[in-house]
Parts: structure tokens; sequence; C-alpha cells
């Protein structure tokens, strides 16, 4: 099997496996790293807004995923992160089929690693390698930007926020905000605090998912209430695209420069800012 003959190596080989992606996390591994030759099928949201790589899905194959797919196409690897399972894994393995799922990451850095793990089981190590340089010259250049004095609350179409200890509220204090959640004592995914909004508001609403007709908004959700929508309304409000922010922050420094920029845009990172403290 293919990882097999990795680890015997002891490097990853110079081309790529046979491979199929089955959500569209695991696409973003594949199609940065694999050549679309090597492509069996990609999963059938690889193309949509949600994608990061999106343009790079035009044209391949798709798969719902399952594993009778799976069986019937028999890639050397599988690549997933939430879909799948850990028996479909072992009967594919049986059939000679190997499967790679990336390490949940808790931590921008975590995400460096995956992109470096994965890229060694794809064959896209140099690619790897000059992307995480990339990635770590990028952030190093936002952790030195001028800070904003500005609190920032993110808002989903649900009504919920990004507490302390989630990927996006490090995104929005990485673009340079300060958080309401961090201001709060807010952790984890929570319903943003109604009485807190109107009697302490935010300077900036930062939001995703609103625009993308891909996301159910119950009549019942959190997120209709009138406060909140004369937030957007009234104060200074960034949209981020959703494919920045689908993954688990594996796209972190894009996030943060794109924020970074609609800020800019906006006026917010003009005379309210404060150099970072040393």
């Amino acid at each position: 099997m293919y990882f097999a003959l990795a680890a015997m190596s002891g490097a990853a080989v110079a081309e790529g496996p046979s491979v199929m992606s089955l959500d569209f996390c695991a696409d973003q591994y594949v199609l940065a790293f694999s050549e679309p030759e090597d492509i069996v099928a990609v999963s059938y949201e690889a193309a949509d807004v949600n994608s990061f790589f999106a343009n790079r899905a035009a044209g391949l194959p798709i798969t719902s995923g399952s594993l009778e797919e799976v069986l019937l196409r028999k890639p050397e690897l599988v690549v997933r992160t939430w879909r799948g399972s850990m028996a479909g894994d072992a009967m594919a393995a049986r059939l000679g089929t190997d499967t790679f799922q990336p390490a949940y990451a808790m931590s921008q850095a975590d995400n460096l690693k995956n992109l470096i793990s994965a890229a060694k089981v794809l064959g896209g190590g140099a690619k790897a390698e000059a992307m995480v340089a990339d990635y770590e010259a990028r952030w190093a250049k936002l952790k030195d930007a001028p800070k904003s004095k500005l609190r920032a609350v993110y808002m989903t179409p649900s009504g919920f926020t990004a507490g302390e200890g989630t990927f996006v509220d490090d995104i929005i204090q990485l673009a340079g905000f300060e958080t309401v959640a961090k201001d709060a004592g807010m952790r984890g995914w929570v319903p943003l605090p109604l009485e807190k909004m109107i009697m302490d508001p935010p300077d900036v609403v930062i939001g995703s998912f609103f625009n993308e007709g891909t996301v159910h908004i119950s009549h019942w959700s959190g997120g209709r209430h009138g406060a909140y929508t004369k937030m957007i309304d009234d104060l200074p409000t960034i949209m981020v695209p959703s494919r920045y922010l689908s993954c688990s922050g594996a796209f972190f420094v894009d996030a943060a420069e794109y924020i970074r920029a609609e800020a800019a845009k906006l006026g917010l990172l003009g005379a309210d800012v404060r150099e970072t403290a040393r």
C-alpha cells in the first residue's frame, strides 16, 4: 500500500498516489498538493462557495463520499476529515486503499502542521514547504502590525458568536482587533448575549455565512432578532467570505488579511491603532 511504501523510503515519494477526497475540507488538501491527473474524485462540494480552492476543482470528477464509491473507484488513498467512518476505513484497507485523516487543528500552528502531514502522504512536500514558509512570514507580519483599540464581535446567522479558544476569535485578534468575547470572558461557541450587546455594543461587527445561500436559518434563530440586524445596519460591518472560515481555520492567514484589508477600507485602522506591546 502507498503508506507502507512511503514509510519504507523514509520520505515522501516523488509522485503522488491516486487519491479521492470525501468532504470539502479534505478537498482542500487534495486540491493544494495533488496533481489533477492523480485525483480520482473530489467531493461534490469541492467547487462551491465554502471551498477555498474551488477554482481548482473545476472539471474534476466528483463523489458523494459513500463507501460504495470508494470501493468502486479503488483509489490508492482516501483523504477525509468529517465524512466517512473508521469502519469504512477498515473495509477500504482490506481492499488496498489507505485513508488519511488530518488531526483536528486546535491552533494556528496545528493547521500548519496539518499542511505538512497531508502533503507528505500526497507527494506534495515541496509545495507544502513553500506554502508554510509563506504563511509563517505573513503570520509574523500580522502579529507585528499595529493593533486597533476597537472591539469586534463575531456573528453567525444563527445568533452565535466565537468565544475565546475558537479559531475565529484567534483570527479576529490576529487581524488587529480586540474582541467582545475576550472582554466578556466568553469561551467556545455560545449564543450572542443580547443584553450585553444592547448595553455595551461593540465597535465592529464581523460575520460570515450570511449571504451564501448554503446555511438554513430557522425562523426561531437568535440571529433574526431586530437588535442584531440593527447592529449590522448601524455599525461598521465586515462580512468574511465563508471559504476563509469553513475548515477550522486552515486558511487563518488569508482570513486575517481579508479582515484587516476590509477594516482599512472602512477607516478602522487609522488614528485608533496602538503599537503592538513588546
